[in-house]
């Protein structure tokens, strides 16, 4: 009997634990597995990630416009546990989804070096054994600082609660005490990541610049943040008559337009006060009675512009956009007959109307 229980001994010795085990599945774009695994590891260390006995499940899912969900189930040798987190973007869940499973195998690495300038999201305690208090319980679990064998953080629930907009949704536990005794490290606030963004326009512009307002399509690339935008884009004009039916002609403009915007923002609206230069050429084609000849003619175009918009994107990608703007010639084009005869000048100051929709990119 006793030969049967040393060599039972000596196997349960010899046999190395399982490590974690990660079983993770998400939609294309979003960080695949071994993103995952290898947060994980960083936070931890790889010695603490090889002897936990860990399996942790994680699926996301794209619950919406704007927000996508996770499901995290932990099992370990002490029992599991489950979470559900919702966020507008899948990067926030995979820093959440790494953070508690790191600390679920190792609290003391995960706390003691979070990754510098990622969300730091208070995670569930250990698990604790009744009537034994944490320090107790880390020192039962801990006795060679490799981190715990498959505890799994008791605080996990079954779904969802409120939480302020804009943060991850889900229930968020106290910290777990510092083996060192000291403060946990406070949450690091993410930045507004950089935006791409496409709008598509229509109205009014080149008012008093051509003999009379045309209507005018607009197309825009802007890269934003939060509190700025910078744009480049194209803006054409349709002919317009001008001149007399004898002395006249069709002209029209387009130019190519460079803007930077500081951004007033309030919610789903944003309110752009920009400053910009348009680049382009005017043209006028003669046509008239009183004309022997008829020509083609054009002149560069250069102008400053400064206007306000506004922006509402209720949510998801697509937005309204509406913007005014005046427009300060730098180059007045004037085109004359053969004789010298003033057919169309523009004026020094004009302005624009226009409307339309912006699709975010990314």
């Amino acid at each position: 009997m006793l030969a049967v229980l040393m060599a039972a001994t000596i196997v349960a010795v010899a046999e190395p634990p399982p490590g974690l085990v990660l079983a993770w599945t998400a939609p294309a774009g979003c960080p695949d597995e071994a993103e995952v695994r290898a947060r994980v590891v960083r936070m931890t260390g790889q010695e603490a990630a090889d002897r936990a006995t860990l399996t942790a499940r994680g699926t996301v899912r794209e619950a919406g416009p704007g927000r996508w969900s996770l499901t995290l189930e932990l099992t370990g040798a002490t029992g599991g546990g489950r979470r559900e987190l919702t966020a507008p973007r899948c990067e926030e869940l995979v820093e959440a989804a790494a953070l508690v499973v790191a600390i679920a195998v190792d609290p003391r690495a995960a706390l003691a070096a979070p990754v510098a300038g990622e969300v730091v999201v208070p995670a569930p305690p250990v698990n604790m054994s009744q009537g034994e208090s944490p320090k107790e319980q880390g020192a039962k679990d801990m006795p060679d600082g490799s981190g715990p064998k498959g505890n799994v953080g008791e605080g996990m629930s079954e779904g969802p609660r409120d939480a302020p907009a804009g943060e991850l949704e889900g229930p968020v536990a106290d910290e777990p005490p510092r083996p060192d005794g000291g403060e946990a490290p406070a949450a690091v606030a993410q930045p507004r990541g950089v935006e791409v963004g496409l709008r598509v326009a229509a109205g009014v512009s080149f008012a008093r610049l051509l003999p009379q307002p045309s209507a005018a399509i607009g197309l825009a690339l802007s890269v934003s943040g939060r509190r700025w935008r910078a744009e480049i884009g194209g803006l054409y004009a349709p002919p317009v008559p001008g001149g007399t039916p004898a002395i006249g002609g069709l002209f029209q403009a387009g130019a190519v337009e460079l803007r930077g915007c500081p951004v007033l923002r309030r919610g789903a609206v944003e309110v752009p006060l920009c400053v910009g230069l348009q680049v382009g050429a005017m043209e006028g084609r003669g046509r008239g009675t009183g004309l022997v000849t008829t020509t083609t003619e054009r002149s560069p175009w250069l102008a400053a512009t400064a206007g306000a918009a506004l922006a509402w994107r209720p949510r998801g990608r697509v937005g309204l956009w509406v913007g005014a703007d005046a427009i300060v010639a730098l180059l007045r084009p004037t085109f004359v007959t053969a004789r010298g005869q003033e057919v169309h000048k523009a004026a020094r100051f004009g302005g624009q109307v226009l409307a339309g929709i912006e699709v975010r990119l990314r």
